[in-house]
């Protein structure tokens, strides 16, 4: 058990003199912390040990087990170890004073394969791709703020980011970029927090970058700064619109029982969850029209995924739909030619149809693919499912 390994470390002294002391130390490139923190192996573990007050420490590592218990992405705390120095003398009224002077160690399981932001950003990479790390930062705080929990200390040096192997619905495993909160101290749990708390939060994040501009410049290292004007209108724009998006979502899931991300994914704009809506109430009002009785949300939920949602997505897979729009999971291609329909009726006044929206969707965003005659036919196929007449099909160009 490796328990009984760490009680042989030297916790009676400071961490800064392990390494002479003999402890096996693990080089791990790190952001600027404002406390002492080593990386050390005990027998085939390899642990975090940042060195901090008692008190914050407790509260740390129990902040650590609550957002894991809350299902947020974060170090795996091992637990806090007290080290006692001389008592700190204290001038009073009456008088001298000594209080305990106690030292707190926050210990945690170094996760495998991360990458600290602050040094993932010493490379000059362009926007569109510091937009992938932006996004993955970005649903971390959806996933903290949705769950009532205030970080207080959102920085680059105060996150991890790691590529995660994924399960995506009707595909498989794919790589997804992933961000971790590891420093916990000032983070509140509470049962939800204001806006002004959430903004508060993703403004200290892009007042951090600043701080990362100057330390690569006092560093040497010569680069794109962080922190542009593109950069803060992105992260601000996509965050009120997932934060949003997910607190719809939150509530369409309670009205309906489905697990939406599980079959989806995560919905990235609030637009989607509204479709989706719309489609179970359409199919509750087909089903009740075709008289097999009064169906209610729920009942009407699970008959659109089983008989509209998971058959169109079957089809996608079956007919390797996928290949011909790069990046594209059978899920998100539902999801978007849904949305696509959505943007063409509301430019033209009017429903255009599913067929119409199907086609038009094809022209624009598929790659140069099969003839004509494959897309007309798979057309037929999902028309047929989702109940919709098979006529006005010619017309597809692909």
């Amino acid at each position: 058990m490796f328990l009984e390994d760490l009680q042989t470390l030297p916790w009676q002294h400071s961490i800064a003199e392990w390494k002479e002391l003999g402890v096996k130390h693990v080089h791990v490139k790190r952001g600027v912390g404002r406390h002492p923190i080593v990386f050390v192996q005990v027998g085939r573990h390899v642990f975090v040990v940042k060195e901090l007050g008692y008190e914050d420490s407790l509260k740390e590592i129990a902040n650590f087990r609550e957002l894991l218990n809350r299902g947020i992405h974060t170090l795996i705390p091992v637990g806090c170890v007290m080290r006692e120095e001389e008592p700190i003398e204290v001038d009073t009224q009456i008088g001298k004073r000594y209080e305990r002077n106690r030292v707190g160690h926050t210990l945690t399981l170094l996760l495998d394969r991360v990458i600290p932001d602050s040094q993932l950003y010493r490379r000059a990479f362009k926007f569109e791709n510091r937009k992938r790390i932006w996004d993955a930062i970005i649903d971390l705080f959806v996933e903290l703020h949705s769950r009532g929990i205030y970080w207080g200390d959102a920085s680059l040096a105060n996150t991890l980011v790691k590529f995660l192997r994924v399960d995506v619905p009707y595909i498989g495993k794919k790589v997804e970029l992933k961000a971790f909160l590891v420093d916990a101290e000032t983070v509140e749990i509470h049962d939800s927090i204001s806006d002004s708390l959430r903004s508060t939060d993703v403004e200290f994040f892009l007042e951090s970058m600043e701080w990362i501009n100057e330390d690569l410049m006092a560093e040497g290292i010569l680069r794109d700064p962080l922190g542009t004007k593109d950069d803060v209108e992105y992260i601000k724009a996509q965050y009120e619109l997932k934060y949003e998006a997910n607190a719809r979502l939150m509530e369409f899931e309670k009205r309906t029982g489905l697990n939406v991300q599980r079959l989806l994914g995560k919905l990235r704009v609030p637009v989607e969850v509204d479709l989706l809506q719309k489609q179970i109430e359409e199919h509750k009002w087909y089903l009740n029209e075709r008289g097999e009785g009064q169906f209610d949300l729920v009942e009407a939920a699970k008959r659109w995924h089983d008989e509209v949602f998971v058959p169109v997505c079957r089809l996608f897979s079956e007919e390797e739909v996928p290949r011909f729009f790069p990046g594209k999971t059978a899920s998100e291609l539902y999801m978007e030619i849904m949305t696509h329909k959505y943007f063409m009726s509301k430019e033209s006044g009017k429903d255009v149809g599913m067929m119409k929206a199907t086609r038009d969707y094809i022209d624009r965003f598929s790659t140069a693919g099969p003839l004509a005659s494959f897309w007309i036919a798979f057309t037929k196929k999902m028309m047929k499912i989702v109940g919709i007449a098979e006529t006005g099909l010619t017309g597809i160009s692909k």
